[in-house]
C-alpha cells in the first residue's frame, strides 16, 4: 500500500512539478523565443512612443532636424543630409552586420533619433507576415549604456536590463541575445564616465562591441561628437569598427526664429520680449558664423525649446538672454530659469503652496544626486520609478524599518491571539518571539536574498489586458500550487493524525488554495502588461498596494476555509488573520517601503512627502520625463548642472 501511495504521489507531483519548473523557467524553443520577440516588439513601441511625447518629438510636433551621413566611416566622405525621421530607412539600407554610430552636440535632439530608429525599425517588422520572417528580424531595444559598470561582460549586462526593464526570464533573455533576436540601441554612451573614470567605461564599452562576441553583429551606439572622439583617440580606431556614422545637424540659421515666430502666433504671445528676441535672432541668422552667443545657442533643439519655455512665463529673461557673453552662459541661464518658470506657471493650491525656488530646487538636487550613485554602484542611473523612491531614504534605513514595522504589526496580532486565549504572559510572550522570528524571515527573503530587488517592484492587477490572455497560466500555476498544498498538508496531517485526517486536510487544503492561488496569478499584469494598458507612472504605488490587498484577502479568506474545516470557525478566522497580515507584508513591499520612505522625507526634508505628485508636477513642468514608467532628467546635462549648484536653505514658504 505505502508503495502505491509513493507512486500516486509521485504522478501528483510530477505534473506539478514541471509545470512550476517551466513557470520559472519558460520555453526556449525558436518558437517560442520568436513569441518572445513579438511580444517585446510591442512592449518597446509602447515605450518609445511614450518616451517620444515626453520629448515633444512626435510627428508634427519635433523640429525638423537633419542628419548627415558619412558613406565611407574610415574616409568620412559626406553623404547627404536627411530628416531624422527617416533614420530607419537609412539603417535598414546598411550592409550587413548593420552597424552604426549616431553623434550629435548635447541637446542636438539623439535620443528623439533613438526613439525615431527604434519605431522605424519596428514598423519594418511589423510588415512581416510570416512567423519566421518577423524572427529573423531583430527586436530594437533603446538601452541607456550608463547602467554599465565597466567591468560586466555586456551580453550579461544587457540579459539583465532586459529582465528588468521587460521582465525576460533570464533564459529566454539570454537565447534571444545569443542569437541575434535584440538589436541594442545604445544611448547615452557620454553618460558612462565621470572625471574619475576618465572615459574608461565608455572606451570598454566600444571594445567589447568590436571583439570576439559584438565584432560582427548589429548594435547601434549615440555619443556626444566631441566625446566619441576622444574616445577614439584613446582606442586608436574609428570607435565601432565597421559602423556607418551619422552626424545631427545643428538648426538652420532661419529655423529658430520660424520656429519661434509659430509658438508666438499659437499662443497669442505680445510682449516684446518675443519680438526683441525674434529680430535678434533673424539679424544674426544671415551669417553661418554668427557672433552672437544666443543665435548659436538657439541652433540647438533643446536648447530652443528651453528657451519657449522661459519666454512662456517670464518674459523679462529676454533682457538678459540677450546680453550673454558666451553661449555657456546662455545655457546656465535658461537653466536657471526652468526652475522659477515652473513655479509661476503653478496654481498657488494647497498641493503646492511648498514649491519655492529653494525647496524644489533641493529635491531635485537629491534626486540628481541619488541618480549619479546608482550609475556609480552598476545599475540605472538615468531613471527612476515610482517603487523605487524609497532607495533615495537610505536602503538599509528603510529596509530596517520595514522589517521593525513587520515584527511590530505582526508579534502584535499573534500576540494579541495568544493572550485572549492563554492569558497576558503567553501572549506578550508569543509576540516577542513570533514577531522576532517573523521579522528576521522578512529580513533575509526580502532584503539579502538573491532576487530581493525585483521582488519589491511595484504590482498590478488587472481583470483584462491586451497582450494575451493569462488565465492559462493561471490555471497551471493553481494546479500546481493546489497539488503542492494537498500533499505536504495531508502527509503533515496524516503522520500526526491519521490517514483520515490527512486526507481531509489534504482535500481541503488543495481546494480552498489551488484556485485561489490560480485566480492571484490570472490577474496578475505582467511589467508588458503594464506597459500595453499604458500604466501611468504616478500609479504605480497606488497599484501594488491594491494588488496587496487584493492578494492578502483571498490569502486570508483560504486559510479561513481550509481551517475552519479542521479546527472549526474561531481558529479559521484567527489563522486567516494572521495568513493575510503576512501575505499582504511580504506582497506589498513596494508599497510599505515607499510609505517609509515618505515618513523619513517628513522628519529629514530632503524630498517631498508626495513624491508622486512632486514627479508628476515636474515632468509637467518640462523638468523631468517618463521613459515607460520611470522618471528622468528631460537632459543629462541639466542633470549634472544642478549637482554642480550650491543648493540654498529655505529661510520661508514664501514662492519665489
Amino acid at each position: 500500500m505505502e508503495t502505491a501511495a509513493g507512486r500516486a504521489a509521485g504522478g501528483l507531483l510530477g505534473p506539478a512539478a514541471r509545470t512550476a519548473f517551466r513557470w520559472w523557467w519558460p520555453k526556449s524553443d525558436w518558437a517560442s523565443l520568436a513569441a518572445f520577440a513579438d511580444r517585446l516588439a510591442a512592449a518597446v513601441k509602447t515605450a518609445e512612443e511614450q518616451v517620444q511625447r515626453e520629448l515633444r518629438g512626435a510627428p508634427g510636433q519635433y523640429m525638423h532636424v537633419r542628419f548627415t551621413a558619412a558613406a565611407d566611416p574610415l574616409s568620412g566622405a559626406s553623404d547627404g543630409s536627411t530628416e531624422v525621421n527617416r533614420i530607419a530607412e537609412y539603417f535598414a539600407g546598411l550592409e550587413s552586420p548593420r552597424r552604426m554610430v549616431v553623434l550629435g552636440d548635447a541637446g542636438a535632439g539623439k535620443t528623439v533619433a533613438a526613439t525615431y530608429l527604434v519605431l522605424g525599425l519596428i514598423a519594418r517588422r511589423n510588415q512581416l507576415h510570416s512567423d519566421p520572417e518577423r524572427a529573423a528580424e531583430p527586436v530594437p531595444v533603446r538601452v541607456n549604456a550608463a547602467g554599465w559598470d565597466g567591468g560586466q561582460g555586456f551580453s550579461a549586462w544587457l540579459v539583465a536590463r532586459l529582465g528588468r526593464d521587460y521582465r525576460l526570464r533570464p533564459n529566454v533573455a539570454g537565447k534571444m541575445v545569443k542569437a541575434g533576436m535584440i538589436l541594442p540601441v545604445l544611448d547615452g554612451l557620454d553618460e558612462m564616465d565621470d572625471d574619475t573614470t576618465g572615459g574608461a567605461r565608455a572606451r570598454a564599452l566600444l571594445d567589447r562591441l568590436n571583439q570576439r562576441e559584438w565584432a560582427h553583429r548589429q548594435v547601434v551606439v549615440l555619443c556626444r561628437s566631441n566625446e566619441f572622439d576622444r574616445l577614439k583617440h584613446a582606442g586608436g580606431d574609428n570607435g565601432l569598427r565597421g559602423a556607418a556614422t551619422l552626424s545631427l545637424d545643428p538648426l538652420s540659421a532661419g529655423q529658430p526664429a520660424e520656429y519661434l515666430v509659430r509658438h508666438q502666433q499659437r499662443i497669442g504671445a505680445t510682449a516684446p520680449a518675443w519680438e526683441q528676441l525674434i529680430n535678434h535672432i533673424r539679424e544674426h541668422a544671415e551669417f553661418e558664423h554668427t557672433d552672437s552667443p544666443l543665435a548659436a545657442a538657439l541652433r540647438n533643439p533643446w536648447l530652443l525649446g528651453l528657451a519657449v519655455t522661459t519666454l512662456d512665463h517670464s518674459p523679462a529673461t529676454a533682457a538678459a538672454l540677450l546680453d550673454s557673453a558666451t553661449v555657456e552662459e546662455v545655457r546656465d541661464r535658461l537653466f536657471a530659469a526652468q526652475i522659477p518658470a515652473a513655479i509661476a506657471a503653478t496654481d498657488d493650491t494647497e498641493h503646492f503652496r511648498n514649491y519655492t525656488t529653494d525647496t524644489v530646487t533641493k529635491w531635485l538636487h537629491t534626486l540628481a544626486r541619488h541618480l549619479e550613485h546608482r550609475r556609480d554602484i552598476g545599475t540605472n542611473g538615468t531613471a527612476i520609478r515610482l517603487d523605487e523612491i524609497w532607495e533615495i531614504a537610505g536602503p538599509n534605513r528603510v529596509r530596517l524599518l520595514h522589517g521593525l514595522a513587520a515584527a511590530l504589526l505582526y508579534g502584535l496580532v499573534f500576540g494579541l491571539a495568544f493572550w485572549l486565549r492563554d492569558g497576558v504572559i503567553a501572549g506578550v510572550q508569543v509576540g516577542l518571539i513570533g514577531g522576532l522570528m517573523f521579522a528576521l524571515a522578512f529580513y533575509l527573503v526580502f532584503s539579502i536574498a538573491p532576487g530581493h530587488l525585483s521582488v519589491s517592484r511595484a504590482k498590478l492587477i488587472a481583470w483584462k489586458v491586451p497582450t494575451g490572455a493569462r488565465w492559462p497560466t493561471g490555471l497551471k500555476a493553481g494546479l500546481s500550487v493546489g497539488l503542492y498544498i494537498a500533499l505536504l498538508s495531508g502527509l503533515f496531517a496524516g503522520l500526526r493524525d491519521g490517514p483520515v485526517v490527512g486526507l481531509r486536510v489534504g482535500l481541503g487544503a488543495g481546494i480552498v488554495f489551488g484556485p485561489l492561488y490560480g485566480v492571484v496569478v490570472g490577474l496578475q499584469a505582467t511589467s508588458a502588461d503594464q506597459l500595453a494598458l499604458v500604466s501611468d507612472a504616478r500609479r504605480l504605488i497606488r497599484n501594488d498596494l491594491r494588488a496587496a490587498l487584493v492578494r492578502s484577502a483571498l490569502f486570508g479568506l483560504g486559510f479561513v476555509c481550509a481551517v475552519s474545516l479542521v479546527l472549526g470557525l474561531p481558529a479559521g478566522l484567527l489563522a486567516g488573520l494572521l495568513a493575510a497580515l503576512m501575505c499582504g507584508l511580504a506582497t506589498g513591499l513596494a508599497s510599505g517601503r515607499f510609505y517609509l520612505a515618505v515618513l523619513l522625507f517628513k522628519l529629514t526634508a530632503n524630498f517631498p512627502t508626495r513624491p508622486a505628485v512632486f514627479l508628476e508636477w515636474a515632468r509637467n513642468s518640462g523638468l523631468l520625463r517618463v521613459n515607460a514608467t520611470a522618471y528622468q532628467f528631460r537632459h543629462q546635462t541639466y542633470q549634472q548642472w544642478l549637482l554642480d549648484q550650491a543648493v540654498a536653505t529655505p529661510q520661508d514658504g514664501r514662492r519665489r
